[in-house]
């Protein structure tokens, strides 16, 4: 369970949501998700660089084939 000051944070978003143009939140929001890609991205490329990872890495890739 999350503490009490990840809800208030929350609500504090919902809020600025609701309350401001959406251009003005997509801005914070891509920032986001593209850190998130960048961090994905990072990730794949560490684990492509060994030959444990490149077998997971491939695992990982025919079960998202499997599910598609």
């Amino acid at each position: 369970m999350r503490d009490k000051s990840h809800d208030e944070a929350l609500i504090r978003w919902a809020e600025f949501v609701k309350d401001n143009p959406r251009a003005l939140w997509k801005r914070a929001v891509n920032v986001l998700i593209n850190a998130q890609y960048a961090k994905a991205d990072a990730f794949y490329e560490r684990l492509l660089k060994t030959e444990k990872g490149r077998k997971i890495f491939e695992k990982l890739r025919e079960e998202r084939i499997k599910k598609a």
